[in-house]
């Protein structure tokens, strides 16, 4: 092998592992986005049934429970929303580490 088809290889792989690795952290950007929008449309309904469930509300003892309930669901949700924000990025991280960890050049 000449030193111009070892150098093009060279660059050949360079380049099939910057394209992995650039699809990697694509497709975790998707997830991450899919969690968000899940989220948010999630949050919007909430939002819309606890003030259907305020307007309704006849004593401060319901509105007090109505705020409770929702806070305890709001911090439930809070912590599986981050959760899975953290599974995406962690997910993502170890795609990327496989992508460089196989782009190195083996030891012969």
């Amino acid at each position: 092998m000449t030193t111009n088809d070892a150098m093009l290889d060279a660059w050949k792989r360079q380049l099939d592992a910057a394209m992995r690795l650039t699809e990697v952290v694509i497709e975790g950007s998707e997830r991450m986005r899919e969690v968000q929008l899940e989220a948010a449309a999630a949050a919007h309904a909430d939002a819309v049934a606890t003030q259907q469930a305020l307007a309704k509300a006849a004593t401060p003892e319901a509105l007090l429970r109505i705020q409770t309930e929702w806070l305890a669901a709001n911090q439930k949700k809070s912590m599986a929303y981050w959760k899975a924000l953290y599974d995406a990025a962690a997910e993502t991280h170890a795609a990327m580490a496989e992508c460089i960890g196989a782009s190195l050049p083996k030891n012969r």
